[in-house]
């Protein structure tokens, strides 16, 4: 609480990656509806310089590797090919599946 966004995703950074980052650049908001939940995602692009991540809450990840962007495993967590399509294409808004209103 009364944490700004740009704050936020440094810290979770560090905590999940052990990294600290230097500059952000915003790269898209998202509205996700899956896996059983409604999530609000908001990305940015980090950089981290020569700093290598590192699993710092192993038991929150399923697997982790690096990985060529044109050879991406799959499935990726919505929010990750929102991102993708926001650095490949400068979309910075995804409204989702939120279904028909009635």
């Amino acid at each position: 609480m009364g944490e700004s966004l740009e704050k936020c995703a440094r810290r979770e950074a560090m905590e999940e990656l052990g990294v600290d980052v230097g500059s952000l650049r915003f790269l898209c908001v998202s509205n996700i509806v899956a896996y059983g939940k409604h999530y609000v995602d908001i990305e940015f692009l980090g950089d981290i310089g020569e700093q290598e991540p590192r699993l710092a809450e192993p038991e929150a990840f399923s697997e982790s590797g690096w990985f060529p962007l044109a050879d991406l495993p799959s499935p990726l967590f919505q929010a990750v090919e929102y991102a993708l399509d926001s650095l490949r294409n400068g979309s910075f808004y995804f409204p989702g599946d939120t279904g028909s209103a009635g």
